[in-house]
């Protein structure tokens, strides 16, 4: 079964297929999507769910330098994979960096924030969603 996301008013150009047999994503294009719509400017950071299945989801997450995400926790295992950019990972003490090209693996309800140290996109990727 093919699942789609309509547009909205707040993001008109957001009407996308998120599931199906075959989903084709170009994240270039996801990327400057993100860099023109509203929030990138005024929040310093968007995101956009590009893949969703009863079992996984995709986010592509832009943030601009210095923007922090706030303390939150995951549902279930993910992945942190950055494209482009520098971020810093914060759990409990420690500061784990991660630069373009690299992964890091979280496991569920971990408490973590981030931090972008440059200009950056990263995709969180939430596996065994209940």
């Amino acid at each position: 079964m093919d699942k789609r996301i309509k547009a909205t008013t707040q993001n008109p150009n957001r009407k996308r297929l998120l599931y199906a047999p075959l989903v084709q994503m170009n994240i270039n294009k996801f990327i400057k999507q993100l860099k023109q719509e509203d929030a990138w400017g005024k929040e310093g950071h968007n995101t956009i769910t590009i893949y969703k299945s009863d079992s996984s989801t995709i986010v592509l997450r832009g943030m601009r330098k210095n923007s922090t995400r706030k303390s939150g926790k995951v549902s279930s295992d993910a992945t942190v994979q950055v494209l482009r950019g520098k971020i810093e990972i914060y759990v409990d003490d420690k500061t784990i960096t991660l630069k373009k090209g690299q992964i890091l693996g979280i496991t569920s309800d971990i408490e973590h924030s981030v931090k972008a140290v440059r200009n950056s996109f990263y995709l969180l990727t939430v596996i065994g969603i209940d």
